[in-house]
C-alpha cells in the first residue's frame, strides 16, 4: 500500500526577505506569499488530496487553509510541526546574530545537527517531534495522499530522516517558500520522490 505525503513550506512572509529570524512568531504571509500559495493550490487541485495537516503558526495555517479549500477540508493542526524554537535568536536580524554568536552562527551554516539554539531547541529535539508528526500523518493516511504544511527546518530534518542520514546534510539543499517535497511510503519504507519543487512559481 502506497501513501504519499506532500511536504509544503509556507508562502513568503516579509521576514523571509528582510533577514529577520521568525521562529515561533505568528507572522502572516505577505502579498507575494498569498500569490505563491494560490499558484500552488491551483497545481495541487488536480491531485486526490485526502487530508491537510499544518503547523499552528499563522503563516503555515493560512497556507494550509488555502490549499485545503478546494477539497472542502479543514486543516488539522499538529503542534509538532511548529518551527524550531529559536530562543534568543527570535526576532533578530542575521547580522546581529552573526555579531553576538559568531561560533554558533558558523556551526549553524555548516552542520547544525548537534546544535542547540541559545535558550531554544536543539536540532535533535526538533527532529524527534517532526518525525513523530510525520509518522502520525502516515498512520492516518494509509493508501492516500496527505499534505503537511510546515517550515523550512521541519522539511529539512524530515528529508534527512527519510534518507536515513544525519542532519549534517542540512545545508546541502534548499527548501523555498511554497515549494513541494514529495515522500512516498510503501510498507513502512519511505522514499524521497521530489525535493523543493517550485515549478508552479516559475512563469
Amino acid at each position: 500500500m502506497s501513501t504519499t505525503v506532500l511536504l509544503v513550506r509556507h508562502g513568503q512572509t516579509s521576514s523571509n526577505i528582510t533577514g529577520f529570524y521568525m521562529g515561533w512568531s505568528d507572522e502572516d504571509l505577505d502579498e507575494v506569499g498569498y500569490a505563491q500559495v494560490h499558484c500552488l493550490s491551483s497545481r495541487l487541485a488536480r491531485l486526490p488530496i485526502a487530508s491537510v495537516y499544518t503547523s499552528p503558526l499563522r503563516r503555515a495555517y493560512t497556507t494550509a487553509v488555502i490549499l485545503a479549500e478546494p477539497y472542502g477540508l479543514e486543516p488539522k493542526v499538529l503542534d509538532e510541526l511548529t518551527e524550531i524554537q529559536l530562543g534568543e535568536w527570535q526576532g533578530l536580524r542575521v547580522d546581529e546574530i552573526k555579531r553576538r554568536w559568531p561560533e554558533i552562527w558558523r556551526q549553524s551554516r555548516i552542520n547544525p545537527s548537534e546544535l542547540t539554539m541559545p535558550n531554544g531547541e536543539s536540532f535533535r529535539q526538533v527532529t524527534e517531534r517532526a518525525v513523530q508528526a510525520f509518522d502520525t500523518v502516515v498512520g492516518a493516511s494509509r493508501g492516500k495522499q496527505a499534505v503537511i504544511v510546515t517550515h523550512d527546518v521541519i522539511v529539512r530534518v524530515l528529508v534527512a530522516h527519510v534518507l536515513r542520514v544525519s542532519n549534517s546534510i542540512y545545508r546541502r539543499f534548499e527548501i523555498n517558500n511554497a515549494s513541494v517535497t514529495v515522500i512516498q511510503v510503501v510498507n513502512s519504507n519511505s522514499r524521497l520522490i521530489t525535493l523543493n519543487d517550485k515549478s508552479h512559481l516559475e512563469g
